[in-house]
């Protein structure tokens, strides 16, 4: 009985997992199952059990969902995967042959070190448009706005990355130095330059490309903590990086310092002669 209470526990976890793949929400699922709004925004932040009836209602709902997957973990997410390579990419609404459509969820991405609350996760409010030759097929793909500066210059405020859905599976192998959207179990989302620990260790270290490292300091999130991981493979902004302002100006800077202190030095060296001489 213990293991499955722990599994039931767990399934929370795998729920967040198909409402990111399936692109509805939380709140809608509440609804359909004529539950209070934020019944699982509490499953979420406490990592709550998910009573037996309400999952017999999401598996009645949702047929496509694998029981066992959603109770156990074991098997594949849907109870019939696709299997004709020919088939629309399950990341996207398909345009047509040459195009994809990709849902923009409304979420900004917090490019800050605390996070950005989303109590309801993802909700899609419009999609835009790419080149299928621009992402993979069957893979889930979404479109987020980043928020704050700890990403600058690499990632700008108020810019778009397309960022695909990982498998858990995927986890381990993540390569160093590439940007993730990582999002907790709290329901917080954070998009992030990584070192990947899990094999070693279990947790990445989620460091920011801004060099103002007491605003934006590395923190670590443990595998537990975290619900989903997308990584970011397109990016898009209205804004053009100043490199003069951003990099040859801190030069300018430090040689005005330099100037100053060799002032500083020689007034220092015209002080010790005169003592000298006295």
């Amino acid at each position: 009985m213990q293991e499955k209470s722990e599994n039931i526990t767990k399934a929370i976890g795998r729920l967040c997992e198909y409402i990111t793949y399936s692109g509805i929400t939380f709140n809608k699922l509440a609804t359909e199952l004529g539950l209070s709004n934020s019944y699982f925004s509490k499953m979420v932040k406490n990592n709550g059990s998910i009573g037996s009836d309400v999952i017999e209602n999401i598996l009645r709902i949702h047929p496509e969902l694998n029981a066992d997957w959603l109770i156990t973990g074991r098997g594949s997410m849907l109870r019939h995967e696709p299997t004709s390579t020919n088939s629309a990419p399950t990341a996207s609404l398909s345009i047509n042959n040459d195009f994809v459509s990709i849902p923009l969820v409304d979420i900004s991405v917090a490019a800050g070190c605390c996070g950005y609350d989303n109590p309801d996760y993802l909700e899609v409010v419009d999609t835009i448009k790419m080149p299928s030759s621009m992402v993979r097929n069957s893979e889930k793909y979404f479109c987020v706005r980043i928020k704050g500066e700890s990403m600058s210059p690499t990632l700008l405020d108020s810019s778009y990355v397309i960022v695909r859905l990982l498998d858990r599976s995927e986890w381990q192998d993540m390569p160093d130095q590439h940007i993730y959207v990582i999002s907790d179990t709290d329901g917080r989302s954070y998009i992030k330059r990584i070192k990947n620990r899990f094999r070693q260790h279990g947790f990445l270290v989620c460091m920011s490309d801004n060099v103002d490292k007491i605003n934006y300091p590395n923190f670590n999130l443990e595998a537990q903590e975290i619900n989903t991981i997308l990584h970011a493979e397109w990016y898009f902004s209205a804004k053009m990086p100043n490199l003069n302002e951003t990099y040859y100006d801190k030069v300018n800077q430090l040689e005005d310092d330099m100037d100053v202190m060799k002032g500083q030095m020689v007034q220092i060296q015209q002080l010790l002669r005169a003592i000298n001489v006295k």
